[in-house]
């Protein structure tokens, strides 16, 4: 017997957690991209200034991890934006990790 093929007409809409995950991640990606770029070009003798970038970068993947669970919560939502912005969001604290531990050597 064959499977029937079930059409939906239910659109699905993203919650606005879900949605700041997703952009505060993906900045805080950007932001590391950034910071590493200037620092490389700068041949490691960037200002202090890069540090405040930086900072703002760490915040930014921690509170995009956070509306990334808070996301989760939402119900008869689609959680592909959760999703992106908590795997980016955890992608980016382990790059600021691994940057900061770096800068403590």
């Amino acid at each position: 017997m064959a499977k029937r093929q079930v059409y939906s007409f239910e659109e699905k809409k993203y919650s606005a957690n879900s949605i700041a995950s997703a952009i505060l991640s993906l900045l805080s990606v950007l932001i590391l991209a950034g910071v590493l770029l200037v620092s490389f070009l700068m041949k490691g003798m960037a200002n202090t200034w890069i540090g405040a970038v930086g900072f703002t970068g760490i915040v930014m993947a921690f509170c995009g991890l956070w509306y990334g669970f808070a996301g989760f919560h939402d119900e008869c939502r689609s959680y592909f934006c959760s999703k992106f912005g908590t795997i980016m969001g955890t992608a980016a604290i382990a790059g600021w990790f691994f940057i900061v531990c770096l800068g403590l050597v």
